[in-house]
């Protein structure tokens, strides 16, 4: 062979080379793209909603109205009758209305309220927390694990659905608190009896687990559809699964973005090979405890007692 073929043969070597070396480089580019944005959107995920979690106001009385939704006069009154109700039968029954909760599920901030509070006798558990949020149209009943029995979930549910949801449905949101109210005091005391009709249901807290299998489909279609051109299929799922289910909570939306990131990256896992880039293409209970009512502050001053919650009562929107 002479020099000229020899070099004619080299040259054709190298250019029949060249594609292969260059798909591998563009792969190694996809995954390390790919990892890059899934610990971008882990940190999005996770540090955001610690930055933005809301504070538990103090407990500075019975009422606690910081979404001003009482008149003075309707707060005077009902103030008197929660120390009555605790006089005569210990138990402790607060209320918290709050302008919004900034997406945080009614249920878990409801329960992080009554912990921190510690409402109810230690021991005894008998601690009750009606929280209304306008802003939201969010209402939920907390109850003690030792009134449980006694203001069942389904009680607390209808008090919900009877009293409070359609006052605030006819716009008179003070005529629904001190409803609610005045029936969980008398359901515990065994004298209250519910009207006899029919009221539309409050939307129990199924909704947000609708919410988050919606944003999870989506999130895999679209993390699917992209990362079989571009391999960034897990990161751009999950965000966008991550902000479809944040109207649910940060949990929600943190638990939807993880769900689509995995599933796009089992995905991937099932396509990689043949020479194509590796990345083809988700009212009700919460609850609570009681406290201590022993440890109660004398005349001048109020607080919980330092009881734990765990899992009673129920929640409703309007």
């Amino acid at each position: 062979m002479t020099a000229t073929a020899a070099e004619r043969a080299a040259g054709r070597a190298r250019r029949t080379h060249r594609p292969v070396a260059g798909r591998r480089v563009l792969s190694a580019i996809v995954v390390v793209g790919a990892v890059v944005g899934t610990v971008v959107g882990w940190a999005l995920v996770v540090l955001v909603p610690l930055a933005s979690a809301l504070d538990v106001p103090s407990l500075s009385g019975r009422l606690v109205d910081t979404a001003h939704v009482l008149p003075p006069d309707l707060a005077a009154t009902l103030s008197a009758e929660l120390a009555a109700h605790e006089e005569r039968t210990g138990n402790q029954v607060v209320l918290l209305t709050l302008p919004s909760l900034g997406g945080e599920p009614v249920e878990e901030f409801a329960h992080r309220v009554a912990t921190t509070w510690q409402l109810g006798r230690k021991g005894i558990d008998n601690g009750v927390l009606l929280l209304v949020v306008p802003g939201d149209r969010r209402v939920r009943i907390e109850v003690g694990y030792g009134l449980e029995g006694t203001l069942t979930d389904a009680k607390a549910s209808r008090i919900i659905r009877q009293e409070i949801i359609p006052r605030f449905r006819s716009g008179a949101a003070a005529d629904g608190v001190a409803a609610g109210l005045r029936a969980i005091m008398g359901t515990i005391e065994g004298t209250y009896v519910p009207a006899e009709r029919t009221s539309p249901p409050a939307i129990e807290t199924n909704g947000p687990w609708n919410l988050l299998f919606i944003a999870v489909v989506v999130g895999i279609m679209i993390g699917a559809a992209i990362g079989a051109r571009r391999g960034a299929g897990g990161f751009v799922g999950g965000l966008v699964s991550f902000f479809l289910a944040l109207s649910a909570g940060w949990l929600f939306a943190l638990a939807a973005a993880v769900l689509v990131m995995i599933v796009i990256l089992a995905l991937s896992g099932l396509s990689s090979g043949g020479g194509r880039t590796p990345y083809g293409g988700w009212g009700g209970a919460g609850g609570l405890g009681g406290g201590d009512f022993g440890g109660f502050s004398g005349a001048d001053s109020f607080g919980g007692g330092g009881g734990g919650f765990g899992g009673g009562g129920a929640s409703g929107q309007w």
